[in-house]
């Protein structure tokens, strides 16, 4: 069963703000961070996009990432981090499961795949270090290249579960990806299972 995610709450300024900075930086993707309490965002600062390829990836300026623990002294958190898609759907890539790195923020997704009718969507995207036997699965599944050296598969909670899975199913259910990076040789490095499970966007007055 799938868990039930706690909706993430924004004001009508912050809906909109988040808007016009991925309007604004199109064809780029951009970034920044929510401040706020609970799962209620109060501010939001916007961030630089250091990636290589800005129009492919974001990434967030470590400066900026930097004032979440000004947020907790001040008895806040880093609420959410923002990112837009310019010119495809509102729902996490591989690229952006294997950049998840804090499991209690909300990753708030952008998208403007029609520009004159932005969506707006919350995930929480949840890691899994499992032990799998990645060589296998390479073999077995459906991987593709989302990135240089980066490897990705995307279980639906629709499709039929691959046998190859079946006992990571019991910890993890779908939707989920598997992402894996390799090094020069073709080896892997690193990977990890990554959940995704979608929250509500609420619009306060």
């Amino acid at each position: 069963m799938m868990e039930i995610q706690e909706p993430l709450t924004i004001s009508q300024a912050i809906y909109a703000e988040i808007i016009d900075h991925a309007r604004s930086g199109k064809p780029d993707e951009i970034c920044g961070l929510l401040r706020g309490r609970e799962n209620r965002a109060i501010e939001l600062i916007r961030a630089d996009n250091v990636a290589d390829d800005k129009v492919e990836n974001y990434d967030v300026d470590p400066q900026t990432l930097l004032l979440q623990f000004k947020f907790e002294e001040a008895g806040d958190r880093m609420v959410a981090i923002y990112h837009s898609h310019p010119v495809s759907v509102a729902y996490p890539s591989a690229t952006d499961a294997w950049s998840a790195h804090y499991p209690d923020a909300y990753y708030l997704i952008c998208s403007l795949e029609y520009d004159h009718a932005p969506v707006l969507r919350a995930f929480r995207l949840l890691p899994d270090f499992a032990e799998l036997d990645i060589d296998l699965l390479r073999q077995r599944l459906p991987f593709y290249e989302t990135r240089p050296g980066l490897f990705g598969f995307y279980q639906s909670s629709e499709d039929p579960l691959p046998a190859e899975l079946e006992n990571l199913a019991a910890d993890v259910s779908p939707p989920f990806y598997i992402v894996y990076h390799v090094d020069e040789s073709q080896a892997v490095e690193d990977y990890r299972v990554v959940a995704v499970r979608e929250s509500q966007v609420k619009i306060a007055d």
